[in-house]
């Protein structure tokens, strides 16, 4: 009953994220974004933290949010500086704190759990073999970017200075994710290796960060009447929900303590 009334709870903060975004959230007011921004951005990746910390096991999950935030932090800040993998672009001053006015701290809880939810989407739909999951996670990837970077683009919380064929996107940004994903689900996959050996997707509540943060985006998307990002995004949308009708968001723990102790 408790998973019952935690997975119904998700479905309607995800539905109130998805008018938000296309009703209320507006990113040229005179409301403190950056405040605003950066408690949304934790809060929202918190609910496939503590799935993937229920799934690799506790200290091991800590480990590998650790490495998947800091990682991400670095490459980032060398894109910037380097113009690779993603080409040459900046952040707007929206999304909290720069760290070495470069890159926002946020970056370390905006991205993860978009990684997550594309590696539990990955083994649903591939399977958990160590290659397919790797490249299915990096596709899907590359396919949530798609939806949700036109419509970041579109609130003005980056930018490419020399635009892009995508929505003002450049191509060298999807190649970029992609080579990117393949490393992060890399290593997402060696530190879930033994969970993972029992051939068993993972769970989906790993992907409820992402259900959120694809909610809010797509609801923006048909705000701003980008047709091809808003209809990838409510593929992905109903996608997730129905997956999460197949394996319950909140899953009793089926790992086993030998697991939790490695």
């Amino acid at each position: 009953m408790m998973r019952r009334n935690l997975t119904t709870v998700l479905m309607v903060i995800s539905i109130v994220l998805f008018l938000a975004g296309f009703l209320i959230i507006r990113f040229d007011t005179d409301i403190n974004i950056p405040a605003i921004s950066g408690l949304f951005i934790i809060a929202i990746a918190l609910p496939s933290y503590f799935i993937l910390c229920k799934e690799a096991g506790l200290w091991r999950g800590i480990l590998l949010l650790t490495i998947l935030s800091i990682i991400p932090l670095i490459v980032e800040a060398q894109a910037i500086v380097t113009g690779l993998p993603y080409g040459e672009f900046h952040y707007s001053d929206n999304l909290g704190f720069l760290l070495f006015d470069l890159v926002p701290f946020t970056v370390a809880f905006a991205y993860l759990p978009i990684l997550l939810g594309a590696f539990t989407i990955a083994s649903h739909l591939a399977g958990t073999h160590p290659w397919r999951l790797i490249i299915g996670g990096a596709l899907l990837l590359v396919l949530i970017d798609l939806a949700i970077d036109p419509a970041i683009v579109h609130a003005g919380l980056w930018i490419w200075p020399g635009g892009g064929w995508y929505y003002g996107v450049p191509a060298i940004n999807f190649l970029g994710w992609l080579l990117t994903g393949l490393i992060y689900s890399g290593i997402l996959y060696l530190g879930m290796k033994e969970r993972l050996i029992c051939q068993r997707p993972i769970a989906i509540g790993m992907a409820s960060s992402l259900l959120l943060i694809i909610s809010l985006w797509t609801g923006y998307l048909l705000y701003a009447g980008l047709l091809i990002p808003f209809i990838i995004g409510a593929i992905l949308l109903i996608s997730l929900l129905y997956l999460t009708q197949i394996d319950p968001l909140f899953p009793e723990d089926e790992i086993s303590p030998e697991n939790l102790k490695k």
